[in-house]
């Protein structure tokens, strides 16, 4: 079930995603019109109904020493698609598990780890869980935006 967000909210959530190490409810506030005690109070909420899931920094894999960065595509052959998902992000050097709406080549798995050895045994025991892999890739490089662009019509620059 969604959350109804009016623009406000869209404007909390980018200001967030933009640079949330660095928001303050009175920075955020001053970009959307409220006060920081009303921007505290509907991070709250957002955070409650699940709209706001967590906060992470964005690490840059290299620089940290995991030059093994690979796109994994498989197929889930386990009855128990769920379980073979929540198993596989358990998966050591895993960071992420995406599902897919098709039949076959419906998962893929994003690995980081600092070694051809550890990018093997990820992959067996993706293998061991049910995800029959398909294609591996090696991520050259990434860019990411953040997504609320509706967000920015209702802030303002601090």
């Amino acid at each position: 079930m969604s959350y109804d967000l009016d623009g406000v909210d869209m404007g909390i959530l980018q200001s967030l995603q933009s640079d949330a190490r660095n928001a303050t409810t009175e920075s955020i506030g001053e970009r959307v019109g409220l006060s920081a005690s009303a921007v505290a109070s509907r991070i709250k909420n957002l955070e409650e109904e699940g709209v706001i899931e967590g906060y992470a920094p964005l690490v840059d894999y290299e620089k940290a020493g995991f030059d093994r960065h690979l796109l994994i595509v498989g197929t889930i052959t386990s009855d128990d698609r769920e379980a073979t998902l929540q198993n596989a992000i358990g998966v050591e050097n895993v960071v992420s598990v995406t599902e897919l709406l098709t039949d076959d080549e419906n998962v893929t798995v994003e690995v980081v780890c600092p070694s051809q050895e550890h990018a093997e045994t990820a992959c067996d025991e993706l293998n061991e869980l049910g995800i029959q892999i398909v294609n591996t890739e090696i991520v050259k490089s990434r860019y990411e935006r953040v997504f609320n662009h509706s967000g920015t019509e209702i802030t303002v620059e601090a």
